[in-house]
């Protein structure tokens, strides 16, 4: 996975989120963006739910727009972010979740090309407010509906697993911040 790309999930990953106790209905198969990859761990990235936002109703729209109206110290403020990629779309920030390649089915493309949000101030904007997330996560662990804390420590362990099956245990390195989710970047 790439920072800043676009990628489809495998069904397998849904599954994972429900099998652990959270809530992922994403039935049309849309993008997450690939926001960022964890500072302690080269093989998990952060990643956030999208979708087109052009056929949300004006209820809809009206509601993420005064979420992302709201002071920067109401967490609310981070839940969601619209912007425009290769269309109008709503990032779903407060919907954020670890992954792993073994999840990724194929890169997102548009127009034939494998899709990238380049936009330097989407792209802080949308980094602040995933920050902002995975804080509140870290003092609140499992309170979003997802399960990230649950997730995370899933990923983490498979991760191990299947290290601890390839390689020597001396040859394991572990990180005494490796379950953090302070991502200084």
């Amino acid at each position: 996975m790439n920072e800043n790309s676009f990628y489809l999930i495998k069904s397998d990953y849904i599954d994972l989120i429900k099998s652990l106790g959270g809530r992922y209905s994403d039935n049309k198969q849309r993008p997450i963006y690939c926001c960022i990859k964890d500072q302690y761990n080269e093989n998990l990235y952060w990643a956030i739910p999208t979708s087109d936002i052009s056929h949300r109703s004006k209820e809809q729209t009206d509601k993420f727009s005064k979420y992302t109206q709201l002071p920067k110290n109401d967490i609310r403020s981070a839940y969601y972010h619209i912007g425009y990629t290769n269309k109008p779309a709503l990032y779903k920030i407060s919907n954020c979740f670890p992954i792993t390649d073994k999840y990724i089915d194929r890169a997102y493309t548009s127009k034939g090309k494998p899709l990238c949000l380049k936009n330097k101030h989407q792209i802080e904007t949308i980094h602040k407010k995933l920050l902002q997330i995975l804080s509140y996560e870290g003092r609140f662990p499992n309170k979003l509906e997802q399960h990230i804390t649950d997730i995370k420590n899933y990923l983490i362990n498979e991760m191990q697993s299947q290290l601890s099956q390839n390689i020597l245990p001396s040859q394991i390195q572990t990180s005494q911040n490796f379950g953090e989710f302070t991502l200084g970047r």
